[in-house]
């Protein structure tokens, strides 16, 4: 193009025209021949040349004079497209279709080149010093490649490319965003940082490499074959949650470290020569997980998620390897975790799954046991250290642990348990001067008791007409008889959320249970009753570690002593209630000798309760309709669990029969309100409080494990406070019928949370 330029120019002038002169007259002269159909139009100016084609053209060729922008822009069809610019920027521009390829190229200008159309060949964009940037969101069919030599590479593809994509740069940085579909990708940084990040997909590999730069990898899209970030002198990272065939990490002169959340095909391979080695893997490998490091350097492997095939940590000279395992590693017949190097530590948390061998190497391995139920078999535990912080023995080649969490709760679900059994009484032992909300409403006061005394001095107070079950608003001495008998029926729910604290795994318990009662006036001011029911409590540990399943019946006796303290009405209430419990318990059991790596514990054992409590509360008049009734409240608890022998496991516990004991106080403030309904009676009430729960007496839990005698202290927090509230309503009739309801929440300080609720009804007659 230059020389028929110049040819033109001379044989015009006879003289050497300027290079942008040449070019002008090249334009014009194809210009002037081309058919009048054809829209390929060129413009120039000193600093610019810009050609555009809107219709059908051949092959186009932009070239700039030196110093001069080169500017392709093409949204017909065309063939071939070459820009280019000398010591000023080339840009290609298409959008249309170009049968072909498109090149452009600069030597210390930038170039750039935008494709949203479609290109049946490569697309090329280069510089020798400057910066490189390339964008697709049409179709290239055979590969780009985007390079430079000292300058940044950038390639940004949203669309398809059939063949490879390729940013390269010497000393730059080079970056590929991919969130298209290619055939393969590679970003290379000689000397800069390299970075990939694929949110598409990759037909077959994406390899991310820098001399003594970072080279990053992040994919979160489908790689068919590897994933492979490598790094000659420097640090190499890769993060997958995608889907790649394999997830492979290289570091020559630095660190390498690799994460992966979603799923590596083939395995997941770490290395470094020089620095640590890092796997952190949550999500599923299926090809085994390796990390190899040298030169008294660390190597690391953390699982949480799931690695069928070996894992396998190598270190060379005095450098140390750490696995910490609290997923699944399986390989089943072969090793599952194999250790080459010395200084090696293996870290079991809870939720570790390991099938297979376990291969230490001598004497300078350490295992801490951080997870119960666990029933492995090492190669040699010969000259190791063992330590944790769940019970556990060692017996040769062979290390055994236990959950020790549902012991820690048996105690706290009892609590909870019989706390809903006290609940059923709340306010039911009532007499005609008490504060029981259903049937001293109905009650006649008798004269000179301490009733008709109260009756007087509160019968012009509306709030304490039927404030806490004092002088009643209405009278129906003929549904009740003189000594004030009733029967009633109350039932309860409720659950416990407690998180994980220390050795002791997360866990729920659902109870539920109800019960009948009969109560008559002893005397005036006292009120005696009885009662009896069911109910059962359902223990589930995180990660279906293991379940207790309590069944109980229960009974008792229950009564409340109505005065005046404080010049106020007051009462004390006690109650004495006890049950027995039959309980079936299953542990899950890692044993990596078996194929599903899975064995359940199973036992049975009986268990009982006694349960004395006392409460004084006093009834405070606040203004009409309203009262108002501090109470404080004392409880003991005590259980009886008998032993018993687990079966269906190699590695059974026995565990001997023990009493557990826990005192619960309880200081709290009651706000009711009375409110007429026609012939009957509306109760409201709200209530706030704190609690406190202590266990008392011996807490040591004796327990035989492989034969060895494995005693150990009750896990858990001994001492807890919490704060309850919640609320309540009672619905009474003329009639002697009280319908009842009442929820509350506690919230104690050592991360648990119980909800509970309860209701009923009480027939007077």
């Amino acid at each position: 193009m230059r020389r028929l330029g110049g040819l033109i120019a001379d044989r015009a002038s006879g003289s050497l025209p300027s290079r942008a002169t040449a070019v002008a007259a090249v334009v014009l002269a194809l210009a002037a021949a081309s058919p009048a159909s054809a829209q390929y139009v060129c413009t120039s100016t000193a600093t610019d040349l810009t050609c555009t084609n809107s219709g059908t053209a051949g092959p186009q060729a932009t070239t700039g004079a030196p110093g001069q922008n080169a500017t392709t822009s093409n949204t017909g069809s065309s063939g071939d497209i070459n820009t280019d610019a000398t010591g000023a920027n080339a840009t290609t521009i298409n959008a249309g279709t170009v049968a072909g390829s498109t090149s452009t190229v600069t030597d210390t200008g930038n170039a750039t080149t935008t494709n949203t159309g479609a290109i049946t060949g490569a697309m090329t964009t280069t510089a020798t010093t400057g910066n490189v940037t390339a964008t697709n969101s049409g179709s290239v069919g055979i590969s780009v490649f985007t390079t430079t030599h000292a300058g940044n590479a950038i390639m940004v593809n949203s669309g398809s490319i059939g063949g490879q994509l390729i940013t390269a740069t010497s000393t730059g940085n080079a970056t590929t965003i991919n969130s298209g579909a290619a055939g393969r990708i590679t970003t290379n940084a000689g000397a800069g940082i390299a970075a990939t990040l694929n949110t598409g997909t990759v037909a077959l590999t994406l390899t991310t490499s820098s001399g003594p730069g970072l080279a990053t990898s992040t994919n979160s899209g489908t790689v068919g074959g590897f994933l492979t970030t490598m790094s000659l002198n420097g640090n190499a990272l890769a993060f997958n949650s995608g889907t790649v065939g394999a997830l492979i990490t290289f570091a020559n002169g630095g660190s390498a470290a690799a994460t992966n959340t979603g799923t590596a095909r083939n395995g997941f391979f770490t290395q470094a020569s020089v620095g640590s080695a890092v796997a952190i893997n949550s999500g599923t490998s299926l090809g085994g997980l390796t990390v190899v490091t040298s030169n008294a350097a660390s190597a690391l492997a953390i699982n949480t998620g799931t690695v069928i095939g070996p894992v396998t940590l190598t270190t060379f000279g005095s450098g140390n390897a750490t696995l910490t395992n609290s997923g699944v590693i399986s390989n089943f017949g072969g090793t599952a975790i194999q250790f080459n190097g010395g200084l090696d530590t293996l870290n079991l948390l809870p939720g570790s799954t390991i099938i297979g061998g376990i291969d230490l190497v001598g004497a300078n391995d350490t295992v801490n046991v951080f997870a119960g139920n666990q029933n492995l078999t090492f190669n040699t535990l010969a000259g190791a250290t063992v330590n944790g912080n769940v019970p556990f023995v060692v017996a040769g080649n062979q290390l055994v642990s236990i959950d020790p969490t549902p012991f820690g709760l048996a105690d706290k679900t009892l609590m909870d348990f019989t706390r809903a059994v006290s609940g059923l009484l709340d306010g039911i032992g009532a007499g005609a001067a008490a504060s029981g909300p259903l049937s001293s409403a109905f009650a006649p006061s008798v004269p000179g008791s301490v009733a008709a005394r109260l009756d007087a001095a509160f019968a012009a107070i509306p709030a304490l007409a039927d404030a806490d079950d004092q002088a009643p608003v209405f009278k129906a001495p003929g549904i009740v008889t003189a000594d004030g008998r009733a029967i009633w029926a109350r039932g309860f729910g409720g659950r416990r959320t407690q998180d994980a604290d220390g050795a002791m795994l997360a866990a729920h318990t659902t109870f539920l249970g109800g019960a009948v009662g009969f109560d008559v006036l002893a005397r005036p001011d006292l009120r005696l009753g009885l009662f009896a029911g069911g109910g059962e409590s359902r223990l589930a540990l995180a990660g279906n570690s293991g379940s207790t399943n309590t069944d109980t019946a229960f009974g008792g006796m229950y009564g409340r002593w109505s005065f005046v303290s404080f010049g106020r009405p007051s009462f004390l209430d006690v109650a004495l209630h006890g049950g027995g419990s039959t309980n079936a318990a299953s542990r899950t059991i890692n044993d990596n000798t078996l194929a599903s790596g899975i064995e359940i514990a199973t036992a049975r054992y009986a268990s009982s309760y006694v349960s004395p409590e006392v409460a004084y509360g006093l009834v405070i008049p606040l203004w009409a309709q309203y009262t108002l009734t501090p109470s404080l409240r004392l409880r003991y608890v005590a259980g009886f669990f008998g032993g018993y022998s687990e079966t269906g496991t190699t590695a059974p516990l026995a565990v001997a029969s023990r009493t557990t004991q826990d005192m619960e106080e309880r200081a709290e403030l009651k706000l009711r309100r009375a409110v007429p309904v026609g012939p009957d009676l509306l109760l409201t009430s709200v209530h706030l409080g704190a609690i406190g729960v202590e266990r008392i007496g011996d807490r040591t839990i004796d327990t035989v494990l492989l034969g060895l005698d494995l005693p150990f202290v009750t896990p858990g927090r001994n001492d807890v406070a919490g704060i309850v509230g919640g609320g309540g309503f009672e619905w009474r009739t003329r009639e002697g019928i009280a319908l009842f309801g009442a929820a509350e929440a506690i919230g104690f300080s050592d991360q648990s949370t119980v909800w509970s609720a309860r209701g009923g009804v009480r027939v007077a007659f």
